[in-house]
């Protein structure tokens, strides 16, 4: 069964790992608020994707309110960094 953990950040923003445990290496970050869709879904001002060496998902970054983006499932009982 495939695990994702939440973890709530300093800054007030969020981290969805989606390995956790796993010992990935972000070698590049997408921010979508470059996207053009930014415009219309205000969700992606919020996020960013992180991606390991082979270009693979590996987490999300949520800046801001993350009880704004994410469910409240994937908050509840979230660590905080």
């Amino acid at each position: 069964m495939v695990e994702i953990a939440v973890t709530l950040t300093d800054d007030g923003g969020a981290y969805v790992h989606l390995m956790p445990g796993a010992s990935s290496i972000v070698r590049e970050s997408v921010a979508l608020d470059e996207l053009e869709a930014a415009d219309r879904v205000p969700t992606l001002d919020a996020l960013t994707l992180d991606l390991d060496h082979y270009g693979r998902l590996v987490g999300i970054r949520v800046a801001g309110s993350p009880d704004s983006v994410l469910p409240p499932e994937l908050l509840a009982g979230a660590p905080r960094t």
